[in-house]
């Protein structure tokens, strides 16, 4: 493989190519984006990335206690701190903002604490998990990948307000990384610019985009398949709100 002078560029283009912020770029994106979801959808959606969110700061972390270039490990520190903590006078943990938005689908947080996870979520958490106990550019891709959830979270906060009745208050989670992933996905950026500099790095670094791209793709089609099987009566790990009112959100 050939050495690239620009690699942060590279990688950047990768994963927008891949996770564009536009909201046709998978079906379940489209389906919330066009106001077609139902209540179930979104709870399901919900529960999945709550428990993606617990990983978060274990990501992190793991990749922060491999990592040589102090810069770097400062940076990831201070994003465990962001995941995990929620002090008096601090804003939430974002694991709590997303427990927020799930009562708001109609369950409740003992039901969200109780809840299993998908399958394929479980796919999602054991992948990253991995590349962050690998070398430090491998555990650094996750962060990579936030670079392309600002846009797409600014046009999901805006959908669920005006196409699903959500208040500002409920959907707190997506308004709160329309910042925080610029920061946390220029943290690998950076890295990747200045630390990947030889074909053994950067072929480390573009293997493990890969892999983490594609547990994106495992993780939101888990979610699609869910909605689907629950409207086939099947058990998805927990009660959805349709179950104790037969009503649905619709655009």
């Amino acid at each position: 493989m050939a050495v690239h002078a620009d690699f942060a560029k590279v990688v950047e283009k990768m994963i927008r190519d891949a996770l564009p912020a536009v909201g046709d770029r998978h079906p379940f994106h489209r389906k919330i984006v066009e106001g077609h979801a139902t209540r179930d959808d979104l709870a399901i959606w919900a529960v999945q990335t709550y428990h993606r969110n617990l990983y978060s700061s274990r990501f992190a972390s793991a990749n922060h206690s491999r990592c040589p270039i102090k810069e770097v490990r400062l940076a990831l520190l201070e994003v465990v701190k962001e995941e995990e903590l929620a002090k008096p006078g601090a804003p939430p943990s974002h694991a709590e903002l997303m427990v927020r938005f799930a009562e708001a689908t109609g369950l409740s947080r003992e039901e969200i604490f109780k809840s299993r996870p998908l399958n394929t979520t479980l796919v999602f958490i054991d992948t990253l998990m991995q590349l962050s106990e690998g070398h430090w550019l491998e555990g650094i891709s996750f962060r990579a990948s936030e670079i392309a959830s600002p846009e797409g979270c600014a046009l999901w906060h805006d959908v669920l307000q005006k196409k699903y009745g959500f208040s500002a208050a409920e959907v707190t989670w997506f308004k709160t990384h329309e910042v925080a992933d610029i920061e946390h996905g220029n943290i690998a950026i950076d890295a990747y610019g200045k630390y990947a500099r030889d074909e053994a790095e950067q072929t480390i670094s573009i293997r493990a985009i890969e892999r983490m791209l594609a547990a994106w793709d495992v993780f939101d089609y888990g979610v699609l398949r869910a909605g689907e099987e629950a409207r086939q009566g099947r058990d998805i790990g927990f009660r959805l709100p349709s179950q104790a009112a037969q009503t649905t959100y619709a655009g």
